[in-house]
């Protein structure tokens, strides 16, 4: 059985898809405190420790809004620490699948982004995420880059637990319906990553589930499907004023994945049904 280290695995994406990989993996999960992606040195030692055939890279600085006043903190983490760890991948022969973003495109496309499309972040976080893949793909070529959007699971705080409080709480919710992309369920990631990995893939890979909605159509089909009776109102992006500005459209093309792969990705609403159910 192949071995398997991740970083960042106490975070949403490690804690739903780990599970299902150590069907297929031995898994061996780190967070900062045994392993601070930053530190090339404890990257060594877990590395001559652990022995890995694969190392999947779910460390990153995520808050959006907050990487706007830490220009620095996100591009240590999301792009030095990310170049870190593809060099150390290259010295020890370990495969490397690193995850990335729909923010780094600027949204103002009008159809679903393909992985030739040319990035333009239009965040701190969307720039910094595009430069770690850079810096990924430049030290290691062999890598695998998953670009995936709007994800929501159990163990942590989402869009659908912080939405759903909000209108129980207050009988109202207020929800953005001028950003449209693809909820992804992040069990989801786990057998396309892997499907990736048995294919001995390379590149860069839009893995999201199918399908579209805006903010305020996924809240509304939550709602509905709970029978949560709270008023739901639409606003725009402006309306809400956050400091970092979303992709107004990012909507994935993941044809790439399943022309590589053979797998596809179940509609959006197909995952939400389990999820919820």
């Amino acid at each position: 059985m192949l071995r398997l280290l991740a970083t960042g695995s106490h975070g949403l994406l490690g804690s739903n898809i780990l599970p299902i990989l150590e069907r297929y993996y031995t898994v061996t999960a780190l967070d900062i405190e045994e392993w601070d992606i930053t530190d090339r040195d404890a990257g060594n030692r877990m590395i001559r420790e652990y022995k890995p055939d694969i190392i999947l890279n779910l460390a990153a600085y995520t808050n959006v809004d907050g990487c706007e006043d830490c220009l620095s903190l996100a591009d240590r983490v999301n792009a030095d620490a990310a170049g870190i760890v593809s060099d150390l991948c290259v010295r020890h022969d370990v495969k490397l699948v690193h995850i990335s973003t729909d923010y780094v495109f600027d949204g103002e496309k009008d159809s679903p982004y393909t992985e030739e499309d040319v990035p333009n972040p239009a965040s701190v976080y969307g720039l910094s995420k595009l430069s770690g893949e850079r810096k990924v793909l430049n030290a290691c070529p062999s890598a695998i880059v998953v670009r995936t959007q709007w994800l929501y699971g159990h163990g942590g705080v989402n869009f659908i637990s912080k939405v759903t409080a909000i209108a129980r709480e207050r009988g109202v919710a207020e929800v953005v319906d001028d950003q449209r992309g693809s909820p992804t369920y992040t069990k989801d990631l786990a057998e396309p990553i892997r499907a990736l990995i048995e294919k001995n893939t390379a590149g860069i890979y839009h893995v999201a589930n199918s399908g579209s909605c805006t903010w305020f159509e996924f809240a509304r089909e939550v709602f509905d499907r709970l029978k949560i009776e709270a008023q739901l109102s639409p606003i725009t992006s402006v309306h809400l004023n956050r400091k970092a500005k979303r992709p107004r459209y990012s909507v994935f093309d993941c044809s790439k994945l399943t022309r590589d792969t053979g797998f596809r990705m179940r509609p959006w609403q197909e995952a939400l049904q389990d999820y919820l159910g």
